[in-house]
């Protein structure tokens, strides 16, 4: 979700209230292992939103948050919805390029990632942002999975991410045909999952909405899971907090999700959608007191 692309989405977690039945409830998973703070399970990625980059030199701040980050023993990964490594961030990060539109498979999108996959070992690389919400019918991604994405395994190693769909209906029905058009040597080896929550709904019943989405895709695909994005999208810090909190806690302690990246690491607000209260960056370019959190400073 960049800036150029971030048109929100309320429909997108309607499926999540019919979520919330009882015959749906997943029970609630308690840790001592995990503390309170940001918990080293090594899941975490680095949502590093593409302007971040552009705004280097107007918000110097920046840069003292790329040194931070730089020391983070809980982050384990960086993205950017982009092919091209952002250049500010520290080299000790493996860096997950998307190939986010089809625009991205061709050009100097496409040199930038042969460039990445050639020189950092078993990249993970993403497929296609909501592809559902652009009009790409799941059939031309399959043609071009087959076409530009396979030979990236068969070549280079690279361990492909299916594309990234929102957590509504649509997106789920779009990943589902996607997955069934494709033979058993073609599978990805990882789903990518989105979920925001809807404003309105307690944080107890989304922290139960989002474990339950999560299970439920996992056992119909079989397959590690990163969470591409998350957030609670609540105006009320509290709740945001208690969401991050408790959904990281939970996602940290299943071993069959890869990979999480809570959304808000940027300057600014992005839409009317996200909440101010889950940013992890201030304008200046500070890490607020949930990215402090976030990255286990």
């Amino acid at each position: 979700m960049v800036l150029l692309q971030s048109i929100r989405r309320i429909a997108c977690f309607a499926a999540c209230v019919l979520l919330a039945s009882p015959a749906n409830a997943v029970p609630v998973e308690t840790s001592n292992v995990l503390s309170q703070r940001a918990s080293a399970g090594g899941k975490r990625i680095i949502l590093w939103e593409t302007s971040l980059t552009a705004e280097l030199k107007s918000i110097p701040g920046l840069l003292t948050a790329a040194k931070t980050l730089a020391s983070s023993t809980v982050i384990k990964s960086i993205t950017n919805w982009e092919t091209k490594r952002p250049q500010e961030l520290s080299k000790k990060f493996p860096f997950r390029p998307m190939v986010r539109t089809p625009q991205h498979l061709t050009g100097d999108n496409w040199n930038n990632l042969i460039s990445v996959v050639s020189s950092q070992k078993n990249t993970i690389v993403h497929f296609y942002n909501e592809p559902e919400r652009s009009g790409i019918s799941a059939a031309d991604a399959v043609a071009q999975w087959r076409q530009k994405m396979l030979p990236l395994r068969e070549k280079y190693g690279a361990k492909l991410v299916a594309p990234g769909c929102a957590s509504d209906p649509n997106g789920s029905n779009w990943l589902q045909t996607f997955m069934g058009l494709l033979s058993a040597k073609e599978k990805p080896d990882y789903i990518n999952l989105h979920f925001y929550t809807l404003p309105t709904n307690p944080c107890d019943q989304e922290i139960q909405n989002a474990k339950t989405f999560f299970t439920e895709k996992h056992n119909t695909y079989k397959l590690p899971i990163i969470v591409g994005e998350i957030a609670s999208t609540s105006r009320d810090k509290t709740q945001v907090e208690t969401f991050t909190k408790q959904v990281s806690k939970w996602l940290d302690g299943q071993d069959w999700v890869a990979e999480y990246g809570f959304f808000g690491v940027s300057t600014k607000v992005v839409d009317g959608f996200v909440s101010p209260a889950a940013q992890m960056l201030d304008a200046k370019g500070a890490w607020t007191d949930l990215g402090k959190w976030w990255i286990g400073e």
